[in-house]
């Protein structure tokens, strides 16, 4: 039995420089921990130390973008976490001088008429303040 829902996007941080970071390596599979400012750990959980990249850097480009069947494979095989590969769209902001980067995961329970869940599902949340903030459903749809 999973403990959360399997992961349908992984995140992609461009930086100033040219440089980018992906959240799962796409040679090892191996996970880099994202920017706490963007990325917070859950009330529950340690909080996640900043890593170096995120001072020294500036972020220009994030973005949530779809599993390959390759890339799904080394992150199962090395970090045990599910994935599912999709042809989903990519879903990507720009920033720009002083806006702020608005990313996150969270999870969402459509109830049934007929009392209880109907289903769960994970939600990918994008924007950038100011601007539009976009909440992507696993299925790559926009709500």
């Amino acid at each position: 039995m999973l403990d959360c829902r399997p992961l349908t996007f992984f995140w992609i941080a461009e930086f100033s420089d040219g440089s980018a970071l992906p959240q799962f390596d796409p040679e090892t599979g191996k996970e880099n921990k994202a920017d706490p400012d963007w990325l917070p750990s859950v009330p529950a959980q340690p909080p996640i130390a900043k890593d170096a990249v995120f001072v020294d850097k500036e972020l220009v480009r994030f973005g949530w973008y779809p599993f390959t069947i390759e890339l799904a494979g080394k992150i199962s095989e090395t970090q045990g976490v599910v994935v599912i590969p999709t042809a989903n769209p990519s879903h990507v902001v720009e920033l720009k001088d002083c806006e702020k980067l608005i990313a996150y995961r969270t999870n969402a329970i459509k109830l049934s008429l007929h009392g209880g869940v109907s289903r769960g599902e994970t939600v990918y949340v994008l924007g950038k303040v100011p601007g539009e903030v976009l909440h992507i459903c696993e299925d790559g749809s926009v709500e």
